[in-house]
């Protein structure tokens, strides 16, 4: 493969800026960082303004630093110190993705399309993970209530390992959503009490919305109120808690295999 151009400090500025959510939102534009990232790029809708990396790594993985510029997508090269300055981790494999924000709306998915819906899940990993794994288990749709992570958040985008780029997923007023979904879909919570048992709970055949909460304190009051069905993991240990990435997985399972 033929030598990267550099990357030109004025541009290597502004895309240090997009580490901060003020100008992600300004300019429509967030990093996507790691090799297994940047490869689920490749097959779905997201445009790719222009990719960056390493020599190190623009020789490691030439051949899909190639297939980007097969594309059309602008390839870059920059110093390991520059590198560093856009990268999230503290041991960066030197490509990221600059990805276009997508043009999707919440109209989009309202045919029949069952959700996850995340009430106040801020840990990044733990939001991510839950992610990889509702499209694991086929769901297409991702809500974000207003104090859950930022979709775009460099780590966030990172922990869903691309699973981000083959979602939907939007960042709403939980409350709001659930009202305007309600009469369509079968609104589930996962609670750590008062529940109907999950092996009891018998699936509806209609689409639904999972609402999962955080370890720390569950569902929102306001969010409890919209549900139609409570769900209760049921454990035989003495601890007080379950993660709620662990949580979301069993409940998703039991909802897709008993449907």
């Amino acid at each position: 493969m033929e030598t990267l151009p550099p990357l030109s400090k004025a541009r290597l500025r502004l895309l240090t800026r997009l580490h901060h959510r003020r100008h992600r939102d300004e300019e429509r534009l967030f990093l996507a960082e790691g090799i297994r990232t940047v490869r689920e790029l490749l097959g779905s809708t997201y445009q790719v303004p222009l990719l960056v990396c390493t020599e190190r790594a623009g020789q490691e993985y030439a051949e899909l630093i190639e297939a980007f510029r097969q594309r059309g997508v602008p390839c870059y090269s920059v110093s390991e110190n520059d590198f560093a300055r856009l990268a999230d981790t503290t041991t960066p494999q030197g490509l990221l993705a600059v990805v276009a924000y997508p043009d999707y709306r919440v109209e989009h998915m309202l045919d029949g399309s069952s959700w996850i819906a995340l009430d106040s899940i801020s840990d990044p990993g733990n939001a991510g993970t839950i992610v990889r794994t509702a499209l694991w288990f086929g769901y297409s749709a991702i809500a974000l209530g207003a104090s859950s992570v930022d979709r775009f958040h460099p780590r966030f985008v990172r922990a869903t390992m691309g699973a981000l780029f083959h979602l939907h997923v939007f960042e709403v007023a939980l409350e709001e959503f659930l009202d305007r979904i309600h009469t369509t879909h079968r609104v589930i919570g996962a609670s750590t009490r008062d529940g109907i048992g999950l092996a009891q709970y018998i699936p509806p055949a209609m689409p639904h919305v999972l609402v999962i909460g955080s370890e720390a304190h569950g569902l929102s009051p306001s969010v409890e109120e919209r549900l139609d069905d409570r769900v209760t993991i049921e454990g035989s240990g003495t601890f007080d808690s379950l993660n709620a990435a662990v949580a979301a997985g069993i409940v998703m399972y039991h909802l897709r295999t008993r449907a």
